[in-house]
C-alpha cells in the first residue's frame, strides 16, 4: 500500500513558497523560460530561471526537475550566490525524496542546515529539517522525523505560517499512521485540512484527504468514508495536475475495491497507477503497484502472473533497501510457494520476510515521537503561562495604579465635598445664629410693643375715666382726642414695626404668599404674619386689640381662601410650610 508518508508531497510545497517569495509567481512556460536561458549570459540570472524552470516542472516530471535544481546549484556556488544555492538545494532535497533517493535527501537536508545556519536563514534551516524529516520517514525512522517536525511546527506557530504549519501538522498525522496510532493520525489529519480549507491550498487539501481515507480503511475499517475521501483527494489531485498524488490514491482506491471483492475495478486502478508511476521513473512507486498487482492475481488464483509481479517488486525493493516494500514481496511470495509446494523458495522468502519485518518493528519505536510530542506541548503549555503570567502582571499593575488613581481621586473629592460641606454647616449655622438673633431681637421688640400697648391701654382707661366725668365738658372733649390718636399711633407703630423685623426674618414668605394668593387684604396679610410665628389668637388680640371673635372669624376666611378644612392647627401649619 502507498503509505501517507510516502503520499507526502516530500515538501516541494515548502521550497515553492519560499522561492516564490524571492523570485515571483511561476506563471511562465517552461519552454520561454529555457530560451531565456539561452540568451542570457549573467550567473545569477542563470540560477534564478533555472530555479524556476525546476519548479515549473516539478509535479509533472521530478527527474528534470532535479537536474535543473543541480545546475542552478552549480551556478549559485560560481557566481557565489548563496542564496540561490540553498534555494536550489531545497529544490533538490524535495526532489529526491519524490524520487525515493532517501540517502540522498538526508544528506543534501543537512548541508543545507548548515549553510542556511551560517547565513541565519531560519526558514531554510527549517526548510531542510523538513526534508529530512520526509526521508525518515519514508525509512521507517519515526524517532528521527517526529523530532524535526516539531522543531518546525515551533517555528511556523511562532510566525503564523499558516501553509508549512499545515503541511507540518499534515506530516505529524502521517507519522501517527504509519505507527497505527489512528486517533492522534485524525487529530493532526483534521487539523491539516482545516487549514488546507481555509488558506485554499489545494496540495494540502488533496494529501489531507488521502490521510483521512487511509485512517478510516485501516484504523477504522470503514470502506465507505474511505473511498470517498479518495475520491475527494483524486478530484483535487486531477485538478493541480499532481501525477504522482493521483498514481497514489489510485492504488489505494484498487486496494479498496479488491476488499470488496469488486475485481475488474481494481485492476483498472492499478493498471492506471502503473502507467503513472512508470512515466514519472519512480522506482518505489512502480514496486508498489508490482506488489498490489501480484496481490490482485493471487486473488485471482493466477500464481504465475502474481510471482512475477511480486518478484519484481521485490528486486526494486532490495535495490532502493525499502523494508516495508521487501516486506510486502517477501510475504506475497511466502504465500505462493506453500500453494506451489515450493518449500525452499518458501522459506527462503520467510526468512526475508521476518529480517524486514524485523527491521522494521526496531525502527517503529513510537515512545521518542510521543515523546516529542510530550515535551513540545510542555514548552508550548509553558510559553502560554509565560505569556499569560505576565498578561496577568500587567492587567494587575494597571489594575492597582487604577485603584491607587482613584483612590487618590477619591480622597482629593472626598476633601474637596468635605469642605464643602464644613462652609455649607458653617453658612447654615451663621444663617441660623443670624435667623435666631432677629427672631430674639424681635420677640424682644415684641414684648416690648406689648407692653407699651399695655401702657396705653391703661392710660386709655384712665382717660376714658376722665372721659366720663359730668363736669369740663370741653376737657372731655380733648382727652377723647388724645385716646383716639394714642389708640392709631400705637397700632400702626406696632404695625410697622413688626412688618419690618419680620420681613428681615422672613423675606420669601410675604412674596411666596402675595404670588400664590394676590387677592388677600392687609389686615389678612398681617394675621398670616402673627399666625406664620405660631401666635395664639389671645396674643393677637393682645397684641392688636382686636376682639378673639373678630379673629375666628378672620381665621376662618383665610381657611376657606386657602381651600383647608375647618382645623385649628391646620391654618398654622400651611403658613409654616410656604
Amino acid at each position: 500500500m502507498v503509505t501517507p508518508s510516502m503520499r507526502r508531497l516530500f515538501l516541494w510545497i515548502i521550497c515553492v513558497l519560499v522561492i516564490l517569495q524571492l523570485y515571483g509567481e511561476n506563471n511562465v512556460q517552461t519552454d520561454s523560460l529555457i530560451q531565456c536561458l539561452r540568451l542570457t549570459n549573467d550567473f545569477r540570472t542563470k540560477a534564478r530561471l533555472l530555479l524556476r524552470i525546476s519548479m515549473a516542472v516539478e509535479l509533472s516530471d521530478p527527474e528534470k526537475a532535479l537536474k535543473y535544481a543541480q545546475q542552478a546549484r552549480q551556478i549559485a556556488q560560481i557566481s557565489d550566490f548563496d542564496s540561490a544555492e540553498i534555494k536550489a538545494m531545497i529544490l533538490m532535497g524535495a526532489n529526491y525524496c519524490r524520487l525515493s533517493l532517501l540517502k540522498e535527501a538526508i544528506l543534501t537536508g543537512e548541508l543545507i542546515v548548515e549553510k542556511a545556519s551560517r547565513n541565519n536563514m531560519s526558514m531554510e534551516i527549517a526548510d531542510g529539517r523538513g526534508i529530512m524529516a520526509v526521508a525518515y520517514a519514508q525509512i521507517g525512522d519515526f524517532d528521527n522525523s517526529s523530532r524535526l517536525y516539531f522543531e518546525n511546527l515551533k517555528l511556523y506557530e511562532k510566525i503564523n505560517e499558516k501553509r508549512l504549519l499545515g503541511r507540518t501538522m499534515g506530516n505529524i498525522g502521517a507519522d501517527f499512521l504509519e505507527q497505527k496510532s489512528y486517533i492522534k493520525a485524525l487529530e493532526y489529519t483534521r487539523k491539516a485540512l482545516r487549514i488546507g480549507l481555509e488558506i485554499q491550498y489545494p496540495t494540502l487539501v488533496t494529501d489531507q484527504y488521502n490521510n483521512l481515507a487511509a485512517i478510516y480503511q485501516l484504523g477504522f475499517n470503514d470502506l465507505r468514508k474511505a473511498l470517498n475521501n479518495y475520491t475527494e483527494s483524486l478530484m483535487v489531485a486531477e485538478k493541480i495536475e499532481d501525477y504522482q498524488q493521483q498514481g497514489g490514491i489510485m492504488l489505494n482506491i484498487g486496494r479498496i475495491y479488491m476488499d470488496k471483492k469488486k475485481y475488474d475495478s481494481a485492476y483498472f486502478y492499478f493498471n492506471r497507477a502503473l502507467a503513472i508511476f512508470k512515466k514519472l521513473n519512480i522506482p518505489v512507486l512502480i514496486a508498489d503497484s508490482y506488489t498490489a498487482l501480484g496481490n490482485y492475481h493471487f486473488q485471482k488464483s493466477e500464481y504465475l502472473l502474481a510471482m512475477n509481479f511480486a518478484r519484481s517488486g521485490l528486486e526494486i525493493g532490495n535495490q532502493y533497501g525499502i523494508l516495508r516494500i521487501i516486506f510486502d514481496a517477501s510475504s506475497l511470495l511466502h504465500q505462493i510457494c506453500l500453494l506451489e509446494h515450493d518449500t525452499t523458495g518458501a522459506y527462503q522468502y520467510l526468512v526475508l520476510k521476518t529480517q524486514a519485518n524485523d527491521s522494521l518493528y526496531a525502527l517503529q519505536n513510537k515512545k521518542e515521537l510521543f515523546k516529542v510530542e510530550f515535551q513540545y506541548n510542555q514548552d508550548k503549555i509553558a510559553k502560554e503561562q509565560k505569556i499569560s503570567q505576565l498578561r496577568s502582571y500587567f492587567i494587575f499593575g494597571f489594575i492597582i495604579l487604577g485603584l491607587l488613581s482613584g483612590l487618590l481621586i477619591a480622597i482629593l473629592y472626598n476633601s474637596r465635598q468635605k469642605i464643602k460641606i464644613k462652609n455649607a454647616v458653617l453658612k447654615k449655622e451663621k444663617a441660623e445664629a443670624d435667623l435666631m438673633f432677629k427672631n430674639k431681637e424681635l420677640s424682644i421688640n415684641l414684648m416690648s410693643l406689648l407692653k407699651k400697648n399695655d401702657l396705653i391701654t391703661e392710660v386709655s382707661q384712665q382717660l376714658a375715666k376722665i372721659e366720663k366725668a359730668p363736669a369740663r365738658a370741653n376737657l372731655k372733649e380733648a382727652v377723647m382726642k388724645l385716646n383716639q390718636e394714642i389708640k392709631m399711633n400705637s397700632d400702626d407703630r406696632l404695625w410697622q414695626e413688626f412688618s419690618t423685623r419680620f420681613k428681615e426674618t422672613n423675606r420669601e414668605f410675604y412674596d411666596k404668599l402675595l404670588k400664590k394668593y394676590p387677592d388677600l387684604t392687609q389686615s389678612e396679610s398681617k394675621l398670616c404674619a402673627y399666625l406664620r410665628l405660631n401666635m395664639s389668637t389671645k396674643e393677637i388680640s393682645d397684641l392688636t386689640g382686636q376682639r378673639p371673635e373678630t379673629l375666628e372669624k378672620a381665621r376662618y376666611r383665610l381657611r376657606k381662601k386657602f381651600g383647608l378644612n375647618n382645623s385649628e392647627g391646620n391654618l398654622v401649619t400651611f403658613l409654616s410650610q410656604i
